[in-house]
């Protein structure tokens, strides 16, 4: 193991850990607010990725022998923690309904600040991680892109420097956005993208953004695979929520390609995915994935490979509904 490693690696064992059980400790206060949005016997167990990683062989670990990738997550750790805390921020008296031209506002000033798509959706209770809250069930849920030319070095430790960059970056937009929301009088809830305490993709798909795929990721018509996702969970009740969603066609593309899987160095992508009791679908092994991701530079190639990564989504939806797909895009 590298000594850039080595350090990386002691940082998360000597400080990481306990900052990282503080934040986990802030997020068991919302379970104590009265009338938050708690979780239920459906929901899934968040994957704790911080602490699974201290499990995993320290002579492996290439995601932490990068210093660009390390550096970033002391200020996602801190917006995290403002996420949680600023809630105390919310008016007493907030109002409840917003106009279509100050909605309009908030979407320009979302776009200003690099979110690439904006959906409306209620929040099932069985997204909720098991045993967590969120003050709200209004979402409204964000896209953020991913540099495409960094996605195709995946996997490299340019691409987990710019992915824990983009994690950081989204998570300082959802902050910025819950405080224009609270400036103009409402109750909102920050999420972060990294960690979360909801289930983003199925409720970005509920949101309208995308559909998945069969590697379990959002796919948008704007950046295809390449997005990170988060959502604000807000008090305003007359939000445009979405009724349906015009991207359930890439259910039957992504099972006629299963590039993902093919290409997936873990094995770890499952051809016909387990749908559960609770509806909840998962499509990735942990106990495969989570390996690769962290010997080689949270891997990301099912990104990578995605063709919707890489190829515009209207020129895609084209062929396959003029059924002229090329066999070679997949």
């Amino acid at each position: 193991m590298g000594i850039k490693s080595k350090i990386s690696r002691l940082f998360i064992k000597s400080n990481g850990i306990k900052q990282f059980q503080k934040t986990i400790d802030r997020e068991s206060q919302l379970l104590e607010i009265e009338n938050s949005i708690k979780s239920n016997e459906d929901s899934p167990t968040r994957f704790e990725i911080v602490f699974e990683s201290i499990k995993h062989p320290p002579e492996k670990v290439g995601l932490f022998n990068s210093i660009s990738t390390m550096r970033k997550i002391p200020s996602i750790m801190r917006n995290i923690n403002k996420s949680l805390t600023s809630i105390i921020e919310n008016p007493t008296h907030p109002k409840f309904t917003i106009s279509k031209t100050l909605l309009q506002e908030f979407e320009k000033y979302a776009k200003s600040l690099g979110i690439a798509a904006i959906g409306y959706t209620k929040l099932p209770r069985n997204l909720i991680f098991k045993n967590k809250a969120v003050l709200h069930d209004n979402a409204i849920v964000l896209s953020f892109e991913m540099d495409k030319d960094k996605i195709e070095l995946a996997p490299s430790a340019k691409t987990s420097s710019m992915i824990m960059k983009t994690y950081d970056d989204l998570g300082k937009c959802s902050n910025k956005l819950t405080e224009y929301l609270r400036k103009q009088g409402y109750s909102a809830h920050a999420g972060h993208p990294l960690g979360g305490l909801v289930l983003y993709p199925p409720l970005a798909e509920l949101a309208g953004i995308g559909y998945h795929g069969r590697h379990g990721l959002i796919i948008t018509p704007e950046h295809g695979s390449r997005v990170r996702l988060t959502a604000i969970y807000t008090n305003i009740e007359n939000l445009p929520f979405s009724k349906e969603n015009p991207h359930e066609w890439i259910k039957d593309f992504c099972g006629k390609c299963g590039r993902c899987i093919r290409k997936c160095p873990g094995f770890a992508i499952y051809d016909k995915p387990i749908i559960h009791e609770n509806g909840i679908i998962t499509h990735v092994e942990n106990e495969n994935c989570f390996p690769v991701f962290l010997d080689y530079h949270a891997c990301t190639i099912c990104v990578k490979e995605c063709p919707f990564s890489r190829l515009d989504y209207k020129k895609l939806e084209k062929q396959y509904r003029t059924k002229t797909l090329n066999p070679d895009l997949i």
